[in-house]
């Protein structure tokens, strides 16, 4: 009635060592606090950011992320993701 019926996001399964640390969203998964707060005073000069900038900061974030998954770079997902030793990441 009011517009396209939204479609279900994607899954996502992170291990470490052939072991499952995370399966949900990537619009769910858990970045460091410090990441964000670090790449909000960068992009907007807003080191204590609000609702807006933290939500603007993590659609930057969550873009890099599937680019790097995309080349397996898992150094940038063990640099934003809050788990540590990220080595796989699956669609499922």
């Amino acid at each position: 009635m009011f517009g396209k019926k939204k479609e279900k996001e994607e899954c996502i399964r992170i291990c470490l060592n052939g072991v499952e640390i995370y399966r949900g969203t990537m619009t769910d998964l858990p970045l460091k606090e410090e990441i964000i707060l670090g790449k909000s005073d960068e992009f907007f000069n807003d080191p204590n950011p609000c609702f807006i900038h933290r939500s603007a900061v993590r659609v930057r974030l969550l873009a890099e992320l599937e680019e790097a998954e995309k080349q397996k770079n898992w150094e940038l997902w063990n640099r934003y993701a809050a788990f540590p030793g990220v080595d796989s990441v699956e669609r499922i």
